[in-house]
């Protein structure tokens, strides 16, 4: 309630004063992992509001001329403010794989930059048998499904095991990899080693603290699982 409360009183104030201070800094960015080839929503957490229209019967704010927001370099959608204050932008499908900056730009021409602010996975693996080399051998197994074993609270920067499995009648067979990712900071690894009779114990590590924080693993272009939500302290 506090927080609604200070958000409201700094867009109101805000909206009465505009500013041509700097463009506020990226203080965070949620999710900071997205996959190439999948369209996702992030949102961005600043240190000073932008410039905004409050109407006070409909309990809103609106953007006073959008800002310009570049990933890689490269422009998105910038979606608006969410009801926590937080900049939305839609991060296209065709980004380049790797460690990405984050510029936002105002209007007048300041802005700010978030250095390597969002990393963008590649594509998951397919559900289909390795070669000898690593490399994928033979058509695609018949896997129904995938499951993250029940995860318990975690302490940032300290390695933990999780548990997968793939179900679905040739789910012995597989020895392949799945993508891994979080919604709240930077999971390493984010590619798992190989499976074993369709299970796989993996080492990850989380890099922020958090609650509601959730894994998702992916193999193929439909299988998809998310863990528990669980918490990340900071010790």
């Amino acid at each position: 309630m506090l927080r609604k409360t200070v958000l409201l009183c700094v867009l109101l104030l805000s909206a009465c004063e505009p500013s041509s201070s700097p463009a506020p800094n990226i203080v965070s960015i949620e999710p900071e992992e997205v996959m190439r080839g999948e369209t996702a929503t992030i949102a961005l957490e600043l240190d000073a509001p932008l410039p905004v229209k409050v109407d006070y019967g409909k309990r809103t704010a609106t953007l006073l001329g959008t800002p310009t927001l570049r990933i890689g370099g490269q422009e998105v959608t910038v979606q608006g403010l969410g009801q926590d204050g937080r900049l939305l932008a839609t991060v296209p499908a065709d980004l380049t794989e790797g460690l990405q900056d984050v510029q936002l730009e105002l209007g007048d021409g300041s802005g700010s930059i978030r250095e390597q602010g969002l990393t963008v996975l590649p594509p998951p693996p397919p559900p289909a048998p390795l070669s000898s080399d690593g490399g994928v051998a033979g058509p695609l197994l018949l896997l129904t499904g995938i499951q993250v074993d029940p995860i318990p609270d975690q302490v940032r920067g300290v390695p933990f095991d999780i548990t997968l499995r793939v179900d679905g009648p040739e789910a012995a067979t597989f020895q392949g990899q799945v993508l891994i990712s979080t919604n709240k900071g930077r999971v390493t690894p984010n590619m798992s080693g190989a499976f074993t009779q369709g299970v796989r114990q993996e080492q990850v590590v989380l890099d922020k603290q958090g609650g509601n924080v959730i894994l998702t693993v992916r193999l193929g272009d439909s299988l998809v699982a998310q863990s528990n939500p669980f918490k990340v302290s900071n010790k």
